[in-house]
Protein backbone atom coordinates (compact mmCIF):
# COMPACT_ATOMS: atom_id res chain seq x y z
CA UNK A 1 0.00 0.00 0.00
CA UNK A 2 1.29 3.85 0.12
CA UNK A 3 2.40 4.72 3.35
CA UNK A 4 2.85 8.51 1.44
CA UNK A 5 -0.53 9.84 4.13
CA UNK A 6 1.28 8.22 7.18
CA UNK A 7 3.52 10.80 9.29
CA UNK A 8 5.91 7.98 10.36
CA UNK A 9 7.86 5.99 7.97
CA UNK A 10 8.57 3.53 10.30
CA UNK A 11 4.99 3.74 12.86
CA UNK A 12 6.19 0.73 14.85
CA UNK A 13 9.33 1.75 15.82
CA UNK A 14 9.46 5.25 15.32
CA UNK A 15 13.30 6.16 15.37
CA UNK A 16 15.14 8.70 13.70
CA UNK A 17 12.73 8.59 10.92
CA UNK A 18 9.92 10.17 13.06
CA UNK A 19 9.45 13.96 13.58
CA UNK A 20 11.05 15.13 16.98
CA UNK A 21 7.60 15.94 18.41
CA UNK A 22 7.40 19.34 19.70
CA UNK A 23 4.15 20.49 22.09
CA UNK A 24 2.49 23.04 20.44
CA UNK A 25 0.45 25.44 21.99
CA UNK A 26 -3.58 24.83 20.67
CA UNK A 27 -4.13 28.75 19.84
CA UNK A 28 -1.18 28.14 17.36
CA UNK A 29 -2.58 25.08 15.79
CA UNK A 30 -3.67 25.42 12.29
CA UNK A 31 -6.69 22.87 11.19
CA UNK A 32 -5.92 21.01 8.18
CA UNK A 33 -8.01 18.60 6.08
CA UNK A 34 -7.40 15.47 6.82
CA UNK A 35 -8.17 12.91 3.70
CA UNK A 36 -8.51 9.10 4.91
CA UNK A 37 -7.38 6.86 2.66
CA UNK A 38 -10.20 4.51 0.99
CA UNK A 39 -9.66 0.68 1.49
CA UNK A 40 -7.18 -1.04 4.09
CA UNK A 41 -3.63 -1.25 3.31
CA UNK A 42 -1.33 -3.52 5.22
CA UNK A 43 0.43 -2.96 8.90
CA UNK A 44 3.49 -3.74 11.02
CA UNK A 45 2.31 -5.93 14.23
CA UNK A 46 3.83 -6.52 16.84
CA UNK A 47 1.54 -8.48 19.31
CA UNK A 48 2.65 -8.36 23.23
CA UNK A 49 5.28 -5.94 22.62
CA UNK A 50 6.25 -4.37 25.88
CA UNK A 51 5.69 -0.67 25.06
CA UNK A 52 7.10 1.28 28.04
CA UNK A 53 5.12 4.74 28.68
CA UNK A 54 7.65 7.94 27.08
CA UNK A 55 6.33 10.38 29.72
CA UNK A 56 4.77 12.68 27.35
CA UNK A 57 0.76 13.51 27.99
CA UNK A 58 -1.68 15.00 26.29
CA UNK A 59 -5.09 15.84 26.98
CA UNK A 60 -8.40 17.36 25.30
CA UNK A 61 -11.77 17.98 27.23
CA UNK A 62 -14.91 19.58 25.74
CA UNK A 63 -17.90 20.12 27.66
CA UNK A 64 -20.83 21.42 26.21
CA UNK A 65 -23.84 22.96 28.16
CA UNK A 66 -25.89 24.66 25.28
CA UNK A 67 -26.38 27.80 27.52
CA UNK A 68 -29.66 29.99 26.52
CA UNK A 69 -30.56 27.58 23.55
CA UNK A 70 -33.52 24.84 24.05
CA UNK A 71 -30.91 22.56 23.81
CA UNK A 72 -29.49 23.30 27.32
CA UNK A 73 -27.68 20.95 29.86
CA UNK A 74 -26.34 21.36 33.03
CA UNK A 75 -23.32 20.01 34.18
CA UNK A 76 -20.93 19.60 31.26
CA UNK A 77 -18.18 22.25 32.09
CA UNK A 78 -18.21 20.73 35.39
CA UNK A 79 -17.38 17.37 33.65
CA UNK A 80 -14.44 19.16 32.22
CA UNK A 81 -13.03 19.82 36.03
CA UNK A 82 -13.56 17.36 37.45
CA UNK A 83 -11.58 15.17 34.56
CA UNK A 84 -8.70 18.00 34.36
CA UNK A 85 -8.11 17.75 38.64
CA UNK A 86 -8.34 13.57 38.04
CA UNK A 87 -5.88 14.14 34.88
CA UNK A 88 -3.15 16.53 36.78
CA UNK A 89 -3.17 14.16 39.24
CA UNK A 90 -1.81 11.74 37.33
CA UNK A 91 1.06 13.64 36.13
CA UNK A 92 -0.97 15.32 33.14
CA UNK A 93 0.86 19.00 32.92
CA UNK A 94 -2.11 21.53 32.42
CA UNK A 95 -0.02 23.36 29.47
CA UNK A 96 -0.64 20.37 27.58
CA UNK A 97 -4.40 19.49 28.84
CA UNK A 98 -6.45 21.86 26.26
CA UNK A 99 -10.46 22.65 27.57
CA UNK A 100 -12.80 23.73 24.71
CA UNK A 101 -15.84 24.87 27.37
CA UNK A 102 -18.62 26.99 26.11
CA UNK A 103 -18.58 29.70 28.99
CA UNK A 104 -14.83 30.56 27.52
CA UNK A 105 -15.15 32.92 24.91
CA UNK A 106 -11.67 32.03 23.76
CA UNK A 107 -12.45 28.40 23.95
CA UNK A 108 -15.58 27.42 22.47
CA UNK A 109 -16.17 23.59 21.47
CA UNK A 110 -17.38 24.97 17.85
CA UNK A 111 -17.00 22.45 14.89
CA UNK A 112 -13.72 23.88 14.22
CA UNK A 113 -12.06 24.17 17.32
CA UNK A 114 -12.72 20.44 18.47
CA UNK A 115 -11.48 19.15 14.68
CA UNK A 116 -8.85 21.34 15.26
CA UNK A 117 -8.65 20.21 19.16
CA UNK A 118 -8.74 16.68 17.84
CA UNK A 119 -5.67 17.42 15.21
CA UNK A 120 -3.81 19.08 17.88
CA UNK A 121 -3.99 16.08 20.42
CA UNK A 122 -2.51 13.45 17.60
CA UNK A 123 -0.09 15.88 16.40
CA UNK A 124 3.49 14.10 16.61
CA UNK A 125 2.11 11.48 18.56
CA UNK A 126 4.89 8.71 19.16
CA UNK A 127 5.28 5.38 21.13
CA UNK A 128 4.79 5.47 24.70
CA UNK A 129 2.64 8.37 24.41
CA UNK A 130 -0.38 8.65 26.63
CA UNK A 131 -3.55 10.75 25.03
CA UNK A 132 -7.07 11.43 26.68
CA UNK A 133 -10.11 12.14 24.74
CA UNK A 134 -13.64 13.44 26.75
CA UNK A 135 -16.47 14.60 25.29
CA UNK A 136 -19.60 16.09 27.59
CA UNK A 137 -22.17 17.08 25.56
CA UNK A 138 -25.04 16.12 23.52
CA UNK A 139 -24.77 13.29 21.30
CA UNK A 140 -27.56 12.24 18.20
CA UNK A 141 -27.20 10.24 15.14
CA UNK A 142 -27.36 11.00 11.63
CA UNK A 143 -28.50 8.69 8.46
CA UNK A 144 -25.24 7.23 7.28
CA UNK A 145 -25.24 7.71 3.15
CA UNK A 146 -22.36 5.05 2.96
CA UNK A 147 -24.13 1.89 4.31
CA UNK A 148 -21.38 1.07 6.18
CA UNK A 149 -22.57 1.62 9.66
CA UNK A 150 -24.96 -1.95 11.14
CA UNK A 151 -27.99 0.39 11.90
CA UNK A 152 -27.88 2.72 8.85
CA UNK A 153 -27.30 5.70 11.11
CA UNK A 154 -24.01 7.93 12.04
CA UNK A 155 -23.34 8.67 15.81
CA UNK A 156 -22.37 12.30 15.98
CA UNK A 157 -21.55 14.84 18.77
CA UNK A 158 -23.08 18.16 19.13
CA UNK A 159 -20.50 21.23 19.10
CA UNK A 160 -21.67 24.64 20.59
CA UNK A 161 -22.54 26.11 17.05
CA UNK A 162 -24.36 22.50 16.30
CA UNK A 163 -26.96 24.51 14.51
CA UNK A 164 -24.92 26.57 12.28
CA UNK A 165 -22.06 24.44 11.54
CA UNK A 166 -23.70 20.98 12.07
CA UNK A 167 -22.64 18.03 14.10
CA UNK A 168 -19.53 16.00 13.65
CA UNK A 169 -20.41 12.37 12.62
CA UNK A 170 -18.07 9.56 14.36
CA UNK A 171 -16.00 9.11 10.61
CA UNK A 172 -14.73 12.49 11.31
CA UNK A 173 -13.54 11.62 14.92
CA UNK A 174 -12.64 8.45 13.44
CA UNK A 175 -10.16 9.85 11.17
CA UNK A 176 -9.01 12.97 12.96
CA UNK A 177 -8.48 10.89 16.38
CA UNK A 178 -7.86 7.69 15.52
CA UNK A 179 -7.04 6.66 12.38
CA UNK A 180 -3.29 9.19 12.60
CA UNK A 181 -2.18 7.19 15.81
CA UNK A 182 1.21 4.92 15.13
CA UNK A 183 1.33 2.02 16.72
CA UNK A 184 2.19 1.69 20.79
CA UNK A 185 0.26 5.03 21.38
CA UNK A 186 -2.48 4.79 24.16
CA UNK A 187 -5.38 7.01 23.78
CA UNK A 188 -8.41 6.73 26.53
CA UNK A 189 -11.67 8.49 25.57
CA UNK A 190 -14.76 9.05 27.56
CA UNK A 191 -17.84 9.71 25.70
CA UNK A 192 -20.59 10.82 28.76
CA UNK A 193 -23.25 11.95 25.77
CA UNK A 194 -26.15 9.80 24.18
CA UNK A 195 -25.31 7.54 21.43
CA UNK A 196 -21.98 7.23 22.22
CA UNK A 197 -21.71 3.70 22.22
CA UNK A 198 -19.33 3.42 18.83
CA UNK A 199 -18.87 7.31 19.00
CA UNK A 200 -15.81 6.86 18.16
CA UNK A 201 -16.04 4.12 15.38
CA UNK A 202 -13.77 1.42 16.99
CA UNK A 203 -14.09 -2.18 15.49
CA UNK A 204 -14.02 -4.14 18.84
CA UNK A 205 -16.79 -4.08 21.35
CA UNK A 206 -16.61 -6.02 24.87
CA UNK A 207 -19.33 -7.91 25.50
CA UNK A 208 -19.53 -7.77 29.59
CA UNK A 209 -22.16 -10.58 29.90
CA UNK A 210 -20.48 -13.22 27.64
CA UNK A 211 -16.81 -12.10 28.39
CA UNK A 212 -15.88 -11.45 24.48
CA UNK A 213 -14.93 -8.93 22.08
CA UNK A 214 -17.57 -8.45 19.27
CA UNK A 215 -16.20 -6.91 16.29
CA UNK A 216 -18.41 -4.86 14.03
CA UNK A 217 -19.34 -5.77 10.41
CA UNK A 218 -17.22 -3.08 8.72
CA UNK A 219 -14.71 -2.29 10.91
CA UNK A 220 -12.16 0.50 10.55
CA UNK A 221 -9.18 -0.65 12.01
CA UNK A 222 -6.05 1.91 12.98
CA UNK A 223 -2.67 1.13 14.35
CA UNK A 224 -3.01 2.84 18.03
CA UNK A 225 -4.06 1.81 21.37
CA UNK A 226 -7.79 3.56 21.38
CA UNK A 227 -9.82 2.50 24.24
CA UNK A 228 -13.70 4.36 25.26
CA UNK A 229 -15.56 4.34 27.81
CA UNK A 230 -19.14 5.27 26.78
CA UNK A 231 -22.09 5.78 28.80
CA UNK A 232 -24.78 3.59 27.24
CA UNK A 233 -25.39 1.40 23.93
CA UNK A 234 -26.41 3.18 20.67
CA UNK A 235 -29.67 2.32 21.06
CA UNK A 236 -30.19 3.79 25.08
CA UNK A 237 -30.45 7.82 25.66
CA UNK A 238 -28.16 9.06 28.17
CA UNK A 239 -30.66 9.28 31.16
CA UNK A 240 -31.96 12.71 31.87
CA UNK A 241 -35.60 11.46 31.45
CA UNK A 242 -36.14 13.48 28.56
CA UNK A 243 -36.35 11.82 25.02
CA UNK A 244 -34.64 13.48 22.37
CA UNK A 245 -32.09 16.16 23.82
CA UNK A 246 -30.41 14.02 26.71
CA UNK A 247 -27.68 14.15 28.77
CA UNK A 248 -27.04 13.04 32.37
CA UNK A 249 -25.25 15.70 34.71
CA UNK A 250 -22.58 13.61 33.94
CA UNK A 251 -23.41 10.08 34.84
CA UNK A 252 -20.48 8.34 33.10
CA UNK A 253 -17.58 10.79 33.86
CA UNK A 254 -18.25 10.74 37.96
CA UNK A 255 -18.96 6.77 37.55
CA UNK A 256 -15.30 6.90 35.55
CA UNK A 257 -13.57 8.66 38.32
CA UNK A 258 -14.89 6.86 41.57
CA UNK A 259 -14.28 3.91 39.48
CA UNK A 260 -10.71 4.99 39.07
CA UNK A 261 -10.13 6.08 42.32
CA UNK A 262 -11.12 2.72 43.78
CA UNK A 263 -10.36 -0.03 41.01
CA UNK A 264 -6.61 1.87 39.84
CA UNK A 265 -4.50 -0.74 38.85
CA UNK A 266 -6.86 -3.61 39.01
CA UNK A 267 -8.07 -5.94 36.16
CA UNK A 268 -10.45 -4.52 34.06
CA UNK A 269 -13.56 -6.77 34.74
CA UNK A 270 -13.36 -5.44 37.98
CA UNK A 271 -13.00 -1.68 36.90
CA UNK A 272 -15.98 -2.28 34.46
CA UNK A 273 -17.96 -3.82 37.34
CA UNK A 274 -17.08 -0.82 39.39
CA UNK A 275 -18.66 1.71 36.83
CA UNK A 276 -21.69 -0.31 36.48
CA UNK A 277 -22.29 -0.37 40.27
CA UNK A 278 -21.53 3.48 40.66
CA UNK A 279 -23.99 4.22 37.39
CA UNK A 280 -26.57 1.73 39.44
CA UNK A 281 -26.26 3.18 42.70
CA UNK A 282 -27.17 6.97 41.25
CA UNK A 283 -29.68 5.51 39.37
CA UNK A 284 -28.85 5.73 36.05
CA UNK A 285 -29.96 2.49 33.52
CA UNK A 286 -27.17 3.02 31.29
CA UNK A 287 -24.67 0.01 30.83
CA UNK A 288 -20.65 1.02 30.39
CA UNK A 289 -19.86 0.29 27.38
CA UNK A 290 -15.92 -0.38 26.90
CA UNK A 291 -15.10 -0.66 22.84
CA UNK A 292 -11.18 -0.55 21.77
CA UNK A 293 -9.09 -0.70 18.45
CA UNK A 294 -7.25 -3.50 19.76
CA UNK A 295 -7.99 -6.97 20.76
CA UNK A 296 -6.24 -6.81 24.19
CA UNK A 297 -6.77 -9.79 26.57
CA UNK A 298 -9.37 -7.54 29.05
CA UNK A 299 -8.98 -11.00 31.85
CA UNK A 300 -5.63 -10.29 31.58
CA UNK A 301 -4.96 -6.38 31.55
CA UNK A 302 -5.01 -4.17 34.42
CA UNK A 303 -6.63 -0.55 34.40
CA UNK A 304 -4.55 2.30 34.60
CA UNK A 305 -4.08 5.61 32.57
CA UNK A 306 -0.47 5.99 31.94
CA UNK A 307 0.87 2.42 31.53
CA UNK A 308 0.32 -1.05 29.40
CA UNK A 309 0.17 0.30 26.33
CA UNK A 310 -1.16 -2.14 23.65
CA UNK A 311 1.13 -2.17 20.19
CA UNK A 312 -1.10 -3.07 17.17
CA UNK A 313 -2.27 -6.35 16.53
CA UNK A 314 -4.41 -5.63 13.49
CA UNK A 315 -2.15 -6.83 10.14
CA UNK A 316 -4.54 -4.61 7.92
CA UNK A 317 -5.38 -1.03 9.16
CA UNK A 318 -7.81 1.84 7.14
Amino acid sequence: GNNSHIPHADPVHGGALAPQWQPQQFSNFQLHNNTTPQGYHNAQVAPGARIPPSGRKKALLIGCNYKGTSAELRGCINDVQAIQNLLTSEGFPISEITALTDDNRNMMPTRQNILRGMQWLVAGAQQGDVLFFHFSGHGSQEPDRTGMEEDGYNETICPSDFQQAGQIVDDEIWSNLVYPLPSGVKMIAIMDCCHSGTGLDLPFTWDMRRGIWSEDENPSHSAGDVQLFSGCQDDQTSSDGDVMLFKTGGAMTNAFIRAYQTQKGRPYPDFLHTLHTELKRKGFSQRPQLSSSQRFDVRQKTFTLCDGIVSNMNPQVG
